[in-house]
């Protein structure tokens, strides 16, 4: 029983003096609020002018053809009195036409709009993600969150870091996000 008693207390001063251990030890906490890293991260306007540039010709078609369906419309309504039933019928269904056309054109820009900024924003993350494994990496943190947390003090706030991680980054290498 008298050495129950020794392993006992051994064992009690082996786990004590590690609780010990483990709380003298400081752990380097950053968070990251990512929404606001992908809005003022440059490489984040790259991939917003990109997309701009991009999909201007088509946003023009679509406000062109927007005038198009208004011109007819205002037509109908101006002439009617004047204009008769059959060629009432061909205007309106003239307007019907270029109006599912339009919805339909409206539709697949935005889907393909959409599309093009989700890709662009997967490659970015994977940027932000290379930024902070590099500051983990460095041995400046132990751990770093990014989403799903409920509250963040400004100590450990590092998302002003890494959007300037970014900018020089961005300056220095000339990096364009795909």
């Amino acid at each position: 029983m008298n050495r129950f008693i020794q392993h006992l207390v051994i064992l009690t001063l082996i786990i004590t003096s590690s609780v010990a251990l483990a709380e003298t030890r400081l752990y380097k906490i950053g968070f990251v609020n990512t929404a606001r890293v992908l809005k003022e991260a440059p490489q984040a306007r790259k991939v917003e002018d990109r997309l701009k540039a991009e999909f201007e010709p088509r946003e023009a078609q679509i406000r062109e053809r927007r005038r198009e369906v208004l011109s007819l419309e205002e037509q109908l309504i101006s002439q009617d009195v004047v204009i008769n039933a059959n060629i009432r019928r061909k205007l309106e269904r003239e307007i019907r036409l270029k109006v599912s056309q339009l919805k339909f054109l409206e539709q697949e820009f935005r889907e393909d709009q959409n599309l093009r900024r989700n890709e662009g924003i997967r490659e970015l993350q994977r940027v932000i993600a290379k930024v902070l494994e590099q500051l983990g990496d460095a041995g400046e943190f132990d751990l770093i969150l990014t989403e799903g947390v409920s509250y963040v003090s400004d100590q450990i706030d590092i998302t002003t870091q890494i959007v300037e991680m970014l900018k020089k980054q961005s300056e220095s290498a000339g990096e364009t996000v795909q």
